[in-house]
């Protein structure tokens, strides 16, 4: 890194990659009954225990949803894999005290769980420090599905994207066949994708409702427990900032829809899509 970034602080983006394959076998039943006692669990802590927050962070609390905003060239996002039976708090709190022990001097402030998944791997595209992961088994599909990228610019600077795809990750090294691509904004394509993490559907696109794209072309499918469970949204804004947001039980996509574009604070969103939701959903 070069000397001017390493003041910048670290925002932390996890995928979540469980060993276990038994909770998606479970039926719908056990699963919502299950799902409800976990979110009992859930705490949201009040806005005076975080204290003084870094620059360019921002929590965002409204009714039934809070997240954080990050600010373009403020904050870095680092997508973070992990094999271990293990969740998001004791994967924060153990990148934490490694990169204190380290002495790095850039500090690890968020993270946010993240990629869809299955018992075979990640369904979606996941990109690293810019390199694939090792151990991990991506599994992208053939339909065009929603992503979160970062590139690298001059002096290393990130630039924040969202995007749809349907191309395998090690494609979208390549800047001619990256340009295959949906990016919400015209890219630079000889850049390096350091970070990438794809998987979700639209919720929203140029500030309009679209989440029936999610069920109609993107084919996404959700039983009937999980239509109003927990949901982690990523958003970009009009500066290129991006949100990213857990929504309580009760809301469907439609009500999320809906909250960025009427509600004041999201007056300059433009685009919104989601990541895996339920019981994990955290920030």
């Amino acid at each position: 890194m070069q000397a001017k970034l390493l003041k910048f602080i670290f925002l932390l983006l996890l995928s979540l990659l469980p060993v276990s394959a038994t909770a998606l076998e479970m039926n719908s039943d056990i699963k919502g009954s299950v799902r409800n006692i976990f979110s009992q669990f859930a705490v949201k802590l009040p806005l005076s225990d975080f204290g003084k927050l870094p620059e360019g962070l921002e929590i965002i609390d409204g009714k039934g949803y809070r997240g954080i905003r990050i600010k373009q060239g403020k904050l870095i996002i680092r997508v973070h894999t992990w094999l271990e039976d293990v969740g998001l708090l004791e994967t924060h709190e153990k990148c934490r005290k490694e990169e204190e022990e380290s002495g790095a001097v850039t500090k690890l402030v968020a993270s946010v769980n993240g990629v869809f998944y299955s018992p075979r791997g990640v369904l979606g595209q996941v990109i690293s420090d810019a390199a694939l992961p090792r151990g991990i088994l991506q599994i992208p599909g053939v339909l065009s599905r929603c992503f979160i990228a970062s590139l690298l610019g001059a002096k290393e600077r990130q630039f924040w994207y969202i995007g749809e795809t349907s191309m395998k990750a090690h494609e979208l090294f390549d800047p001619y066949m990256r340009s295959k691509a949906w990016f919400n904004t015209p890219t630079v394509f000889d850049s390096t994708i350091d970070n990438l993490l794809g998987g979700g559907g639209w919720v929203v696109r140029n500030r309009k409702d679209v989440h029936m794209e999610a069920y109609e072309r993107q084919r996404f499918r959700f039983r009937k427990e999980d239509q109003t469970s927990r949901k982690t949204v990523v958003a970009q804004d009009s500066d290129r900032n991006l949100y990213f947001l857990v929504f309580e039980n009760g809301f469907n996509f439609h009500m999320v829809a809906r909250t960025f574009i009427k509600e004041q604070i999201f007056a300059q969103v433009r685009d919104v899509f989601f990541l895996d939701g339920g019981s994990s959903s955290a920030i």
